[in-house]
């Protein structure tokens, strides 16, 4: 995910954990329809390490939410503290409270231009090394969590809004053909797990024509080489002012590629104007709930049914979200409140859905 964890991870903020004690029979809300339950495809949240040892936090997630996506962990630079030297503690955290309370994983990601460390860029290698070394991590990092991690981005954010190759992406200049190497990169993750669905993630696939268009050709390339690719994963990092014909208009688009399609990173932002002054009134709350409900219908309506990878939230609770740090300090984004009650987005969400059949 761009930007976030260069500038702040909910990780750094100051606050007293709790002993996670998750009682089953106590669940948050547990008279009330969730938004997992209501939903016929996985209901996912982005989370921290961290955030799952605050017991409140951990009992939420686990009671609204069937799939994880980690925030920080799972990206390169924690992961791959040198060439063979790999960290898995917080990843194998994350894998195992989703195992121990029935989640799925999705893996986030294998390849990120802002992701590769300082001594892999350093060593300066040529296309030979290098695309080795990248394959010995992809196949290193995924067969470690074969039937444990059920789908993962293998690539993260390789074009520019107007379509072109991002000139200070790392591959870049590395490669003739960065596509080809990207291919080949989707093919060492399927040699490692035949089961793991596979996608590529990005921003403003469905506000930018040119950046929807490369992707679509490089799908179309991939099929035609033989690379495998199961899904794109679209970030829709949204506002109240972002027009939902657009979003339609470009699903619609994305969507006769004929892939699986995740909203992979859903928040929506309220105060669009960064206003010091600004108050999340009941107007506000109102409008950010319709436009919750306008995304989950449009979702429901434009995919077919076998296309509904799933919808993931950027967070959980407004308490933690990267844009306090990264938009503005007011600004109230997700799905629960700071005490971790269902907002009025909760409800547009679910309102969105249809009835499960």
């Amino acid at each position: 995910m761009a930007l976030i964890f260069l500038l702040i991870c909910p990780t750094l903020l100051s606050c007293e954990k709790e002993e996670v004690k998750l009682d089953p029979e106590k669940p948050n809300d547990s008279k009330e329809m969730t938004i997992k339950e209501k939903a016929a495809f996985r209901i996912g949240a982005a989370v921290t390490l961290e955030d799952l040892n605050i017991a409140t936090y951990a009992d939420t997630l686990v009671h609204h939410y069937n799939r994880i996506t980690a925030e920080y962990e799972m990206k390169m630079t924690p992961i791959w503290g040198s060439a063979d030297n790999y960290n898995w503690d917080k990843v194998d955290g994350l894998v195992d409270f989703a195992q121990e309370h029935g989640m799925e994983v999705h893996g986030h990601t294998l390849l990120w231009y802002r992701e590769f460390p300082g001594w892999f860029k350093s060593a300066d290698y040529d296309s030979a090394a290098f695309e080795s070394l990248i394959k010995e991590y992809i196949t290193t990092v995924v067969s470690r969590y074969k039937g444990k991690v059920q789908s993962w981005d293998v690539a993260n954010e390789i074009f520019n809004d107007n379509g072109t190759l991002r000139v200070d992406e790392f591959v870049f200049k590395t490669f003739s053909d960065p596509i080809g190497f990207y291919g080949r990169c989707f093919q060492y993750a399927r040699d490692a797990d035949l089961d793991a669905l596979l996608f590529y993630n990005d921003y403003s696939v469905v506000l930018a024509s040119g950046k929807r268009f490369a992707i679509t050709e490089m799908v179309s390339r991939f099929q035609n080489e033989g690379y495998p690719i199961d899904g794109i994963g679209g970030q829709f990092h949204f506002g109240l002012n972002t027009t939902e014909s657009t979003i339609e208009s470009g699903l619609m688009d994305i969507a006769r590629t004929g892939l699986l399609f995740h909203i992979s990173e859903l928040d929506i932002k309220v105060n669009v104007n960064q206003s010091n002054s600004y108050v999340f009134t009941p107007g506000e709350q109102n409008r950010q709930a319709e436009k919750y409900k306008a995304i989950v219908e449009m979702y429901e309506r434009v995919l077919s049914q076998d296309q509904k990878f799933g919808i993931t939230t950027w967070g959980l609770t407004d308490k933690y979200t990267w844009l306090t740090g990264y938009w503005h300090e007011k600004e109230y984004p997700l799905l629960f409140d700071e005490s971790y009650n269902r907002k009025k987005a909760y409800t547009g969400f679910l309102d969105g859905l249809n009835e499960v059949e």
